[in-house]
């Protein structure tokens, strides 16, 4: 230890000298010294005792340092030592301060703490305020769904909507879903997304068979909208979240733009001037059209390797047989490669006015017209090509097929390009890539999965004609295109002669007696026995469907179409088209379209399995009639079905018994006040608290504010989030004792809804047809008898007048990490503490984040409201009644508060929730009563059932949604 010395030696030296003095007198001096003298004297001293045990400075480390030093330069200096001066004069900082009021000694040390250092801050206190590190924020929340709006890329229209997992690697979490799978392989055309059926998931074999069809394939950035895939949601009635936010871009929106170039006219002028052009499309006679079809076909199927012929005789065969070589050279490297002959075929498909555009939900359907309908009658005239005559007899099937066959050499091609890339022998360039992107339009797009269908689906067999003819030397080489010029005679091969028939039509009638067990109809035993006789009739040619079976006029005589020219306002996707009427046949083209297999992906394939199951019921058609409302529903031996794009389809949809399949839903409620036949059922559009369309733009668009009000931390810095940002919502049951009785389901007739064409004195034709229809049109409404343990029976009415949507609120897996919310700060564990929730119910629930907000009523007190009652009212006056039933805290975000409608009563309240995986209910009056109130007030609604999905994830769904009322169910 270092000495201490000079300590003594300066004292001695200010001090004077004592020696001679008396010790008495010493003595009585010391006693008589001034109290403050001695204090300050002690100040000093514990304040050099201080210094001695804790220096401070950095000298005090380095050993041996008095020994280099001498006494004077290492005098402390306790001025310097102080730490900084209080503002407040009541507590000097060192002892020194405040000379006039000095302070008194301090208490002597503690044994201990005289030789311990001084307590460290409170651990417990960093644990409280320090965030939610990010392992344990993924923990936490590795089993909620989080919602997605992503986009593909440029020119592919707007974001995709998905649901995932990302912080789980499960594959039981990350395979679940709210919607249903397609559960036969006569079905999977009705999108074209990737996807497997459940029957493929079930064979081995013809899984892998699936995926050998499906190797190396291209597969265009381009689909249906909604997306058919999550258009059958788990509960019966509902869909998924990612058809709920596309219905607001739905493909049905798309109405062909009131264009004078797409008139007839216009488009056969465009058509000419195509051709009399050398930089495109050669003219094709008919029989070379269909040759080059069937070497297509050929091509994909019994090429192993996808028509991996070398590229210079690829470019050969279609710059000399069907298009004009290009007039400039794109790739000088390599000017017969694969990509100069995508970008020429891209280059003829993109042209305007002149192909079909299967973009449009109408021309999709109007595809099987086409070939299997009745035949367009004729202009009436030739149409000069380079000086030339040729003939437009069945210019329309003419055209299409001419489409289908440069869309398969452009499938070929693209599918050729991605076999080499998926072996490493050729890649495209990034600037290729973009100029396909941008080249490539959605028309094209559509053509290319119009080819797919086509080249899987559709063989071509020739037929003999009914007489030889006179083959003569044509004068010219035009005459080629029809052989018409010099002859009297038919054209050899014309477009009528060939036949079109399915490859898989034993799978497709497998479906169909699918689709009618699925939905109990009532001939099932006729049906399935005539199918396996193979009686189901399928028409030849065009000629045998009659000229009244092709579907109602749009505007002109010459352009026929499935829907009618009553386009209703709407914006719900399928359901803006509720008035289309088709007419019903025995082996119609609606029918061929399913059996055959060619049908785009979209809505279509709904209304074909229903007109192919009516058109071979003779008994159902002489009942219902030949006109039939494919969005709307019939009645027909005791049930009633009803499509899903119908109000009325969509809440019986929830009744015992009730089933659902493709877009039809098959219910035990018979409506009163009308006989057998087709209703038509009228409804508004929900207006009111709709967050769909915001500032004119669909919802869909928004994608920062989707991802950002259904994140786990409601748009915060996940860095950030503490425990107590997070509570957790009660689900317990309100335990309201009632009971719910459905009575009826009535149908009101509206005087003006009926046009009877048989009272007309001559039959309609052309666009007459349009507005001429036998289906009356009703206005719906249910009526229920609630009881209650305090009050008498009462009658509800509700008017199902608004054409609201249902989501299945997405499935999650409860989170075995909550104890990482489990500090004194957290609501949820002061929550716990308390004891008002149950650990069952808190255990089962995701914390939902503080920027969320919500309110929880029950359907009986919602049923004591008007419905003219406010929906802001609504939140508030639950929350004043009972406070505990509404979010406690404040926030600043700004996501919507929800409505929570619970729909439990006592007698389900308390059995314990099935677990995630488990099968759909039967369906209860309750469940019915629920979705009909929201048709009444106009409510676009969650439904989320305990045990499948907690409470705040449903609210965080409902966040994602822009929509405001939940429907917690049993």
């Amino acid at each position: 230890m270092a000495p201490f010395s000079f300590l003594r030696t300066r004292r001695k030296r200010s001090q004077p000298q004592t020696d001679d003095r008396d010790p008495a007198s010493s003595s009585l001096d010391h006693v008589s010294e001034p109290t403050d003298k001695l204090q300050r004297r002690q100040s000093k001293r514990d304040f050099l005792r201080t210094l001695v045990k804790k220096p401070v400075g950095a000298p005090e480390s380095r050993p041996g340092w008095w020994r280099n030093s001498n006494s004077h330069s290492m005098k402390p200096d306790p001025y310097q030592l102080q730490p900084p001066r209080s503002l407040d004069n009541t507590n000097p900082s060192s002892p020194m301060s405040g000379t006039n009021k000095p302070l008194p000694p301090p208490p002597p040390p503690g044994p201990h703490e005289a030789t311990e250092s001084p307590p460290k801050p409170v651990v417990k206190l960093a644990r409280i305020i320090a965030p939610i590190a990010p392992p344990d924020l993924h923990k936490l929340f590795s089993g909620a769904p989080q919602f997605y709006a992503r986009s593909e890329g440029h020119h592919t229209g707007a974001p995709h909507p998905s649901v995932a997992f990302p912080w789980n690697t499960d594959v039981d979490t990350r395979d679940l879903r709210d919607h249903i799978r397609i559960q036969d392989e006569a079905w999977g055309c009705v999108t074209a997304w990737p996807h497997i059926t459940v029957q493929k998931s079930r064979d081995p074999e013809a899984t892998k068979e699936h995926h050998r069809k499906q190797r190396a394939h291209f597969l265009p950035r381009c689909r249906e909208r909604p997306n058919m895939l999550s258009m059958q949601g788990i509960e019966r009635g509902t869909v998924g979240y990612a058809a709920a936010l596309e219905m607001g871009v739905a493909d049905a929106l798309r109405i062909p733009p009131d264009d004078p170039e797409e008139s007839p006219n216009a488009i056969l002028d465009h058509r000419k001037d195509f051709l009399n052009t050398k930089e495109g499309l050669r003219p094709l006679t008919d029989s070379t059209l269909i040759d080059r079809l069937i070497s297509a076909s050929t091509a994909y199927h019994d090429d192993p390797m996808k028509h991996q012929r070398p590229t210079i005789e690829l470019y050969t065969d279609l710059f000399t047989q069907i298009l004009y070589p290009p007039s400039r050279v794109t790739d000088s490297q390599d000017p017969y490669s694969l990509q100069v002959q995508i970008e020429v075929l891209i280059d003829v498909l993109a042209a305007p006015y002149v192909w079909i555009d299967f973009g449009l939900v109408e021309y999709r359907i109007r595809l099987g017209q086409i070939l299997w309908g009745h035949p367009e009658s004729d202009l009436g005239e030739d149409s000069p090509v380079n000086s030339e005559v040729m003939h437009e007899s069945g210019t329309q099937k003419y055209w299409l097929l001419l489409q289908i066959l440069l869309a398969s050499e452009l499938l070929l091609r693209l599918d050729a390009l991605s076999m080499n890339m998926d072996k490493g022998l050729e890649a495209p360039k990034l600037d290729e890539l973009r100029r396909f992107d941008k080249s490539a339009t959605m028309s094209v797009r559509w053509s290319i999965i119009l080819a797919r269908q086509w080249l899987e689906n559709i063989k071509i067999e020739r037929k003999d004609s009914d007489a030889e003819i006179e083959k003569k030397t044509p004068p010219g080489w035009l005459a080629s295109l029809t052989g018409r010029v010099g002859s009297t005679s038919e054209p050899v091969g014309i477009v009528d002669h060939p036949k079109f028939e399915g490859r898989n039509q034993t799978r497709q009638l497998a479906g169909l007696v699918h689709f009618a067990s699925k939905l109990r109809w009532p001939n099932m035993e006729t049906l399935a026995a005539k199918v396996s006789a193979n009686d189901i009739e399928i028409p030849d040619s065009a000629r045998s469907t009659p000229a009244m079976d092709t579907p109602l006029s749009v505007s002109t005589q010459q352009s026929t179409s499935y829907f009618s020219s009553r386009r209703p306002e709407g914006r719900w996707g399928s359901s803006m088209q509720k008035n289309a009427t088709a007419l019903l046949r025995p082996s119609g083209w609606l029918s061929s379209s399913y059996i055959n297999g060619l049908i785009l992906p979209g809505e279509g394939l709904s209304h074909f399995l229903m007109s192919t199951l009516l058109e071979n019921d003779e008994v159902a058609v002489s009942i219902l009639g030949d006109e039939a409302n494919l969005y709307g529903g019939f009645i027909y031996c005791g049930r009633s079905f009803w499509s899903t794009a119908c109000i009325v389809g969509r809440v019986v949809a929830a009744s015992e018994g009730g089933r659902e399949c493709m877009g039809w839903i098959s219910s035990e409620v018979v409506p009163r006040g009308s006989s057998e036949g087709w209703v038509d059922i009228d409804v508004e559009v929900p207006l009111e608290h709709d967050s769909d369309i915001h500032n004119g733009v669909p919802r869909i668009w928004h994608k920062i504010a989707i991802e950002t009000s259904g994140s786990v931390v409601g748009g915060a810095d996940a860095s950030s989030v503490l425990p107590g940002d997070f509570v957790s919502p009660s689900d317990d049951a309100l335990q309201k004792s009632f009971s719910v009785t459905f009575e009826s389901l009535n149908l009101f007739s509206e005087a003006d809804s009926e046009t009877d064409s048989t009272q007309d004195p001559t039959p309609p034709t052309g666009t007459e047809v349009a507005t001429s229809t036998k289906i009356k049109t009703y206005s719906a409404m249910m009526r229920f008898i609630v009881a209650t343990d305090v009050e008498e029976k009462r009658e509800v009415n509700l008017a199902l007048s608004h054409d609201v949507q249902f989501v299945t609120a997405h499935p999650c897996v409860a989170s075995p990490y909550t104890d990482i919310l489990k500090t004194p700060t957290s609501p949820l564990f002061r929550t716990l503490e308390q004891g008002s929730i149950k650990s069952s119910s808190v255990s089962s629930n995701h914390p939902l984040h503080k920027a969320f907000t919500y309110t929880r009523i029950h359907i009986l007190d919602l049923l004591s409201t008007s419905s003219s009652t406010s929906f802001n009212y609504l939140l508030l006056s639950a929350q004043i009644t009972d406070p505990t039933l509404s979010s406690t805290h404040t926030t600043s975000s700004t996501i919507p508060k929800v409505l929570v409608v619970d729909c439990t009563d006592s007698a389900t309240a308390d059995l314990p929730p099935p677990g995630v995986g488990h099968k759909r209910r039967s369906g209860s009056d309750i469940e019915m009563m629920a979705r009909a109130l929201c048709a009444e007030r106009g409510w676009n609604a969650l439904v989320s059932r305990r045990g499948r999905s907690c409470l705040a994830c449903a609210i965080r769904e409902a966040g994602a949604l822009g929509w405001r009322v939940i429907l917690r169910l049993c």
